[in-house]
Formats: C-alpha cells, structure tokens, sequence
C-alpha cells in the first residue's frame, strides 16, 4: 500500500498535481539500463507554470508531441524510450549508478548503452532530430514509418 500511495504522490508532484518538490528531490527516477536506451527529460512543472508561461507550455507540448512520434520507432528497434519530469535522475548501467542533473538547460534527451559514454542533447527535439542522433549514436537504421527498409536522413 505504501507503493501505491507514494507512486501517486510521485506521478502527482512531476505532472504538475502537486506542490511538494522535496518529494521528487528525495526520490530520484532510476533507470536501469538493459541496452539502448533513450531517457528524454523536462522538469517537473505545475498547472500554475503551464497558465502563466505560454512558452513552457509549448515547448511540453512539443515535447510531448516528438516523443510520441519517435517511441514505436525507436521501440521497434530495440531501443528503450523513457521519460523523466526532473530535473535530475539516476542511471543504472551494469554495477555503476551515476546521477544526472540537467544543469541550466532543463530538457533533453540523454542517450546510452551499455559500453558507451552517455551522449546528452539539450532542447526540444523534433521527431526526424531524434531519430537521427538515435541512428548515429547506437549504430543502427531505423525503418521509415510504415516502411521496413533501414533509413536514417544523413
């Protein structure tokens, strides 16, 4: 029971239904890493933030928006797609965990695999974007939507 109720909490408090950032700072989101994985992060914000900054606004929708395009794709090829509403989160990959913190620029997408550096992107990123560092960074071709032929557009 205590799962359920501090997983609402946390879910609460990173999609804006909250206050309470000392609880999203306590707990950081964890991923651990099995393979290619692409963990896409914005800070948390509030329905208070989203109301008076029409720019913050736009730019999660945005980035909400590029990432439903790319997951299927990107999932389809193996490769894990993530979210994190933080402005911190930890990485498990293998025996070492290492912590992010976004620094000044609040959103981006931070690639890894196993046996690799982390490669970070900051900003929203489009969908063709995505799909093109993805293509370079894990060394692979990703098919066309609705196509099986490998593409990557450089």
């Amino acid at each position: 029971m205590k799962r359920f109720i501090w997983a609402l909490v946390v879910v609460a408090v990173c999609f804006g239904g909250g206050s309470s950032q000392s609880v999203a700072t306590k707990q950081l989101p964890v991923f651990v890493i099995h393979g290619p994985t692409v963990v896409a992060f914005f800070p948390p914000v509030t329905e208070k933030d989203l109301n008076s900054d029409p720019d913050t606004n736009e730019a999660l929708s945005d980035f909400q928006f590029y990432n439903g395009a790319v997951r299927a794709r990107l999932q389809k090829a193996g490769i894990e797609f993530r979210e994190a509403y933080a402005r911190s989160f930890r990485i498990r990959n293998g025996a070492k965990v290492q912590t992010f913190r976004t620094g000044k620029i609040w959103i981006g997408y931070y690639f890894v695999a196993p046996g690799k550096e982390p490669r970070i992107e900051y900003s929203v990123m489009t969908d063709a974007g995505l799909l093109d560092v993805a293509c370079e960074y894990f060394g692979i071709a990703l098919p066309k939507e609705g196509s099986t032929s490998p593409h990557c557009s450089k």
